[in-house]
């Protein structure tokens, strides 16, 4: 039997389901999923090193007690891992371990999109939580791989925006619609508050992390459903 199958949203209506017909390839499904979950590990423990690396390079972080609390002692552990050359080229060499983590949970996010196909309002929503989630790949690229950094940080501010506020009704959406992973949905709702909170602690590229770790449950969540159909 063929490894593609047709998902849809519970809600949508028989008309609907044969205007979207969503279509998942179940291998590409679990192929998304499994660089999904790599990316957000790699993602949390790379993602230090490039905190401290910016410490190292920016020491007026070490202002912040929560920073002062925790960086010294973690830079002194890993000396190795920092002191290989100039502060500013360690701090934006680390810095390129964003953009592949940004185009995983970009994917991943995707594929929930297509397996749900969903219709509307909360269509809309989706659409713009993913255009969010590009411009914020766009401005990691630009940020640690072009000379404009200046400009790209700016429109990844704002691509957080986008993606803090739009995230709280998607998630309601959601939430009251039946989606399954639940994790996912509540981890839109609160991406502002854990924004805030991550980037008083480390690094504003770690910001992402809670998305990305959402969006591999809910990717690996299409992938077991995919490979359930196609085998059933």
């Amino acid at each position: 039997m063929s490894d593609r199958i047709a998902t849809t949203a519970p809600e949508t209506t028989p008309a609907a389901r044969r205007t979207a017909e969503p279509r998942v390839s179940a291998s590409r499904a679990r192929l998304i999923a499994a660089i999904a979950w790599t990316m957000a590990a790699f993602g949390t423990v790379a993602g230090q090193l490039h905190a401290l690396s910016r410490v190292a390079a920016h020491p007026e972080d070490l202002e912040s007690p929560i920073v002062a609390a925790w960086a010294p002692p973690a830079m002194d552990a890993l000396r190795p891992l920092l002191d290989w050359g100039d502060p500013t080229l360690v701090y934006w060499t680390y810095g390129k371990i964003w953009l592949p983590v940004g185009l995983a949970f970009l994917a991943a996010s995707v594929l929930a999109y297509r397996a749900r196909g969903p219709v509307g309002a909360e269509r809309a929503l989706w659409r713009v939580q993913l255009g969010a989630y590009g411009l914020l790949v766009l401005a990691l690229a630009g940020d640690y791989w072009t000379p404009w950094t200046d400009a790209f940080f700016l429109v990844g501010l704002a691509a957080f925006a986008v993606i803090g506020l739009g995230g709280i009704p998607l998630g309601i959406v959601l939430l009251r619609r039946g989606f399954r992973p639940r994790t996912t949905a509540w981890l839109l709702i609160a991406m502002l508050p854990f924004f805030f909170l991550i980037t008083q602690v480390t690094s504003m590229g770690s910001a992402m992390l809670p998305l990305m770790w959402g969006w591999a449950i809910a990717a690996e969540s299409v992938a077991r459903r995919a490979a359930a159909a196609s085998v059933g």
